[in-house]
């Protein structure tokens, strides 16, 4: 009887010991303008102070939360996590943010101001690897070479892609992708550029782009066709409104309802042998060439 009584406060005090023991999980890190990436990051009090540093201590499907202004620095991300800034703090990044993950992977990144003018890096976003999806919400992307840059799935919401040299967005290899509420505006080629892929655009602006607002084509190094359904959208104050482009056997292919193409130097311009489809409610008027829908079709 003695032997029991002994035996289970020393159980007790093993259990207290290894529970003191384990390391802490945490869902999120925290991170800011004057944080330091010597701290662990799990407490508001204790941030990182580089986007790469709280990357690192982040958890598989963790958030890190930006906490103050500042300049956060290029970063890879390689897990799923969210990125969060939050309405009222400028989390501001001037270099590349490279994006790569695998199947089943999901990174977000929301509320960040992107401005790649003064080391002119090729990408804002550059998502790669072997699958995954990508989300980029309330962002402002601009002077980089392209925006958001992407050979697999994204969301866009909310996002502007301006002055970047090429394109607002490049969109390649296959790739699906969903925007929303966006807005291109002078971005040296394209505001959007698909070559193979298929997506939905839905109540977006692209105005002032150097070749094209919305450009559709397909290559020939990869024979896949290209599919875009343009909503609710206008294409404006540009060299072609949107432009289709067909290289090779694959087809190039948009179509097109509720949308304006106006004002621009041609409105629907034609590569090749890909289509625009209008699905009515549609008004091409006041570019200097309108060009014609390859046809229309009724809606159900």
């Amino acid at each position: 009887m003695f032997a029991r009584r002994v035996l289970r406060p020393m159980l007790t005090l093993a259990v207290l010991f290894l529970a003191t023991q384990a390391p802490a999980q945490v869902a999120r890190v925290f991170l800011s303008g004057t944080g330091d990436d010597l701290n662990d990051c799990t407490n508001a009090a204790t941030p990182c102070r580089s986007l790469q540093g709280a990357v690192n201590q982040c958890p598989v499907k963790g958030e890190i939360i930006i906490t103050t202004s500042g300049g956060f620095g290029t970063a890879t991300i390689s897990k799923s996590l969210t990125v969060n800034a939050p309405s009222g703090v400028v989390a501001f990044n001037a270099r590349t943010i490279t994006v790569s993950l695998g199947y089943g992977d999901l990174v977000v990144i929301r509320g960040l101001s992107m401005n790649g003018a003064v080391f002119a890096d090729s990408y804002g976003i550059d998502f790669q690897g072997n699958g995954g999806v990508l989300v980029v919400e309330n962002s402002i992307i601009a002077g980089f070479g392209v925006g958001i840059n992407s050979a697999f799935s994204r969301t866009v919401h909310n996002c502007e892609l301006r002055n970047n040299t090429t394109s607002g967005i490049a969109s390649r290899g296959g790739a699906s992708l969903m925007i929303e509420n966006s807005r291109f505006e002078n971005n040296g080629q394209y505001g959007l550029d698909v070559a193979i892929g298929n997506g939905i655009v839905r109540n977006s602006v692209s105005t002032g782009n150097g070749t094209a607002d919305y450009n559709v084509r397909t290559t020939t190094a990869v024979n896949l066709p290209s599919n875009v359904i343009f909503d609710r959208c206008i294409a404006t104050k540009s060299a072609s409104g949107i432009r289709v482009e067909q290289v090779g056997q694959a087809a190039a292919s948009v179509r097109v309802t509720n949308s304006t193409i106006s004002d621009n130097t041609t409105g629907l311009t034609y590569v090749g042998a890909g289509t625009i489809t209008s699905y009515g409610t549609n008004h091409l008027r006041n570019n200097g060439t309108n060009g014609t829908f390859s046809s229309t079709v009724a809606r159900n």
